[in-house]
């Protein structure tokens, strides 16, 4: 790592097998990330589900990616401020609430894309993806905002 730290490049990246769970993961992370530079960005290869996201910040990780939000969106999980809905299940028929009353996302109902997913509608497969990454910019705006208020 001291060598590659040495050469000119933008950022980093750390990413492969990050562990067998979240707790290998932050031992491996709390172990590699302090030996990357600080003055440029570390990226974080295959990760974004919200409990790493959140969990790997501290170590100084600045930038995710992955494509867990718009694959478990188009097998109908959706991510909200309350946790993970399923809206494959039949509560969501008659829901006609917002698909999460405390955040602004796709103006559409539960029930209405719970309708689209029954029906095998292909515009649920955008509407619940663009949803999920409506989500995750949320998430890192708040992150971004904690790190600005040294709170991570």
């Amino acid at each position: 790592i001291q060598y590659l730290s040495s050469l000119p490049f933008d950022g980093f990246a750390v990413g492969g097998s990050l562990g067998k769970d979240r707790q290998e993961m932050a031992e491996l992370l709390e172990y590699v990330m302090p030996l990357l530079p600080k003055d440029r960005p570390n990226h974080v290869l295959g990760i974004a589900d919200t409990e790493s996201i959140e969990s790997t910040v501290a170590f100084g990780c600045d930038t995710f990616d992955s494509a867990y939000p718009t694959r478990v969106a188009r097998h109908g999980t959706l991510f909200t401020t309350e946790g993970a809905i399923h809206l494959k299940l039949a509560r969501f028929k008659n829901d006609h609430g917002p698909i999460d009353p405390n955040m602004e996302t796709i103006p559409y109902t539960r029930a209405y894309l719970h309708h689209l997913l029954r029906a095998k509608e292909p515009l649920f497969l955008t509407l619940a993806s663009l949803h999920n990454m409506v989500y995750m910019n949320k998430l890192m705006a708040d992150i971004r905002a904690k790190i600005l208020r040294d709170e991570v």
